[in-house]
């Protein structure tokens, strides 16, 4: 994960530099990754609360989906089954609005058949 934080800290300087909201967003999510692969729950939720904030301002699907996705992984290892549900639903309703838009049948099929997104809905199914 060292090298993992090197790169990302790079991403984000030169994201903040450009004021690139997406690739800050996809930094703190990755950042609050890195932390819960550390087992340091306080940090990757910082982490995470940040980049969901703006990920939601920018209204970028990919990392909006992602990144609840990564808050659903922190509530599980806290324990907090209800909060780590939440989130993998709200991962799901981006999803699912993504999907809606989409015309083609191939790109539609790519993405139902992708693993993360397979994840998704199994971890947004009711217990």
């Amino acid at each position: 994960t060292t090298k993992a934080l090197k790169y990302t800290n790079q991403s984000l300087e030169i994201s903040t530099r450009t004021n690139s909201r997406k690739y800050l967003v996809k930094g703190w999510r990755l950042q609050g990754e890195i932390a819960l692969a550390r087992k340091q729950w306080d940090e990757a939720e910082e982490w995470l609360r940040q980049a969901l904030t703006v990920a939601e301002a920018v209204g970028n699907p990919t990392q909006l989906w992602k990144t609840h996705l990564a808050m659903g992984r922190l509530h599980t290892e806290l324990k907090k089954p209800e909060i780590a549900q939440k989130a993998h639903r709200a991962a799901r309703e981006v999803i699912d609005r993504v999907k809606v838009n989409l015309r083609d049948p191939e790109l539609r099929a790519g993405m139902e058949n992708s693993p993360l997104i397979r994840q998704v809905y199994d971890l947004s199914e009711p217990d």
